[in-house]
């Protein structure tokens, strides 16, 4: 029996779409939720059903224990997308963290129905180079210090010390599920891949990011964005061009 969407805790839906249109899911950074994707969810809908994932320990996974292990998150995503397979083409786009995350899934659903037709990576090293920070990075000041050049974080939330308290151990926890982290060089993805960067981001430059190219048999591009990390909320028009170009090759290829 199909799965219905709105029955797992994994996936977000924030908007109705237009019948038919490809599912595009969507995979947040470290210490990010689903609401990230609202605005995107929103603009994309007339050319794709917008999923947005959300992994346990934030939001209203609030009283879950996060999970430290990119493959395990992977694994929960891929079960609630297999669930509720359909005959819609299916894209996955992550960012940072949530790159790895959507590799990971797209590798546990090959072969099947929910397998993806592109992936989008963004603001992510190729999943075979080992991550820069180890896995007990910083302490709470440090890892602040870090969000804050990362500049994904608002100001509000960082001197906010209650929240920051709640949001302080998801991130460290998302810290540690990238630093432990590091696909085998052969592990391979068959769809085309995209990846994204920033050319003033200080976490990935771009030989990092080129190495996705060794980690799919379809095709590759590598598309560089002014900005940091999160180039992306300087970008939003064309990170929509981008999602939109990929869901309509996906659409293609299903006729």
């Amino acid at each position: 029996m199909t799965e219905k969407l709105e029955d797992s805790p994994w996936i977000r839906r924030f908007h109705e779409s237009v019948p038919g249109v490809p599912r595009l899911v969507c995979f947040p950074f470290a210490g990010g939720s689903a609401s990230y994707f609202y605005e995107l969810s929103q603009r994309l809908r007339a050319v794709a059903a917008v999923l947005a994932v959300q992994y346990p320990g934030r939001h209203d996974r609030m009283g879950e224990a996060c999970v430290e292990s990119v493959p395990e998150l992977a694994a929960g995503v891929a079960e609630a997308l297999a669930a509720s397979a359909d005959d819609r083409p299916v894209v996955f786009f992550g960012h940072s963290m949530g790159a790895l995350v959507a590799f990971e899934t797209a590798i546990a659903l090959s072969g099947g129905g929910s397998a993806p037709r592109a992936l989008l990576v963004s603001a992510s090293r190729g999943p075979s180079v080992p991550a820069r920070r180890d896995e007990n990075f910083g302490t709470d000041a440090e890892i602040m210090a870090d969000l804050r050049e990362l500049n994904g974080t608002s100001e509000q939330l960082l001197a906010n010390e209650a929240l920051m308290q709640v949001v302080l151990p998801v991130v460290r926890a998302d810290y540690r599920a990238v630093a432990r982290y590091r696909s085998s060089p052969e592990a391979r993805v068959s769809c085309p891949v995209t990846a994204l960067t920033g050319d003033d981001d200080p976490l990935v430059d771009q030989s990092e990011a080129r190495v996705w190219e060794r980690h799919t048999t379809g095709g590759f591009r590598l598309r560089q964005f002014p900005g940091g990390h999160f180039f992306l909320d300087e970008n939003r028009d064309r990170l929509c061009e981008e999602l939109a170009l990929l869901t309509a090759s996906a659409a293609a290829l299903g006729h």
